[in-house]
């Protein structure tokens, strides 16, 4: 708790003041994989970040739009570069070759 703690300190206080409008961490997910079942997975602006599938269009949310959007965010920013420090993958870089999942960050997939 105290790491995430600080994440949020960080992000809030970093140069971008990065707007958060909704946080999703523990959510059980049915099948017992997904870190989001032990609360190690956090989900951040989920419509403005979304989640798709490259392969067969499956998404979660609208769009993923840094630059245009101010709740999306970018690759090169505070909140990715911040969670990276803290030791958490961010689905935005693909940890599979055809998913990209712009909301999530978890700490066991790095």
């Amino acid at each position: 708790a105290d790491t995430v703690v600080q994440i949020f300190t960080e992000i809030f206080e970093g140069n971008e003041q990065f707007p958060i409008k909704d946080v999703g961490c523990y959510s059980w997910r049915g099948d017992g994989t997904s870190e989001h079942n032990w609360g190690l997975a956090i989900d951040i602006n989920w419509n403005e970040n979304y989640y798709i599938n490259l392969n067969s269009g499956a998404q979660t949310g609208e769009l993923w739009a840094p630059g245009e959007n101010p709740y999306s965010i970018p690759a090169d920013g505070d909140v990715v570069n911040i969670f990276h420090k803290y030791g958490f993958g961010w689905g935005g870089d693909g940890w599979w070759s055809s998913v990209r999942d712009y909301m999530h960050f978890s700490f066991l997939s790095t």
